[in-house]
């Protein structure tokens, strides 16, 4: 009888003893898991409302305004106005001044992967996200007419033919940092879109 309490309990031991072990791999993995997450957390670069962005393009350096996170379509930039060689010193007089227009963009991932670069900051207290917004409405290569967008309820309203007023609209949608860069290069108005 002693010898087959003395066979159980090591058994019991060896069982014991491996359940342990793998308690502390388990312990040991989810704690490099915790780790690796808390070092990409803390390599994030966080944006905030007001931000003032720095963009590259082939003809100079560009500047975007960060004034509204939509809960889908992400941050909304106001695209300042002009191309400069060089950094301005002051920023107040351009970010205050009238945008070239206003688009939906990535800007967090942007930043992450330095597209872009913070420069400064400024209110949005005088900066809404637009009630309305527009965007061609193409079919089959076909040019249909123009959806206005209402940013709050998302509903749209085909027109023909836009209205002085409606020129004035922002694009609805996502643009990238090719798509953007690319518009500044052009010399891309809401004008010239109609």
């Amino acid at each position: 009888m002693s010898n087959q309490v003395v066979f159980l309990s090591s058994n019991i031991s060896k069982h014991i003893i491996l359940l342990l072990e793998c308690i502390l791999v388990f312990l040991f993995i989810n704690c490099l898991r915790v780790k690796t997450f808390k070092i990409y957390w803390l390599s994030t670069k966080r944006i905030k409302l007001g931000d003032v962005f720095e963009i590259n393009t082939p003809k100079g350096k560009a500047y975007l305004h960060y004034i509204h996170k939509h809960e889908i379509l992400g941050a909304l930039i106001r695209v300042l106005s002009g191309l400069y060689a060089n950094r301005p010193v002051d920023f107040d007089m351009l970010v205050s001044s009238k945008e070239r227009y206003m688009i939906f963009f990535p800007l967090s991932a942007a930043n992450n992967r330095n597209i872009v670069e913070w420069v400064s900051s400024y209110p949005v207290n005088n900066f809404d996200m637009p009630r309305f917004m527009r965007n061609s409405h193409i079919i089959r290569g076909e040019f249909l007419g123009w959806h206005i967008v209402d940013t709050e309820t998302l509903h749209r309203k085909l027109v023909k033919n836009l209205t002085t007023e409606q020129k004035k609209l922002s694009p609805y949608g996502i643009w990238n940092d090719t798509l953007l860069i690319e518009r500044l290069v052009d010399n891309w108005s809401l004008e010239k879109w109609s």
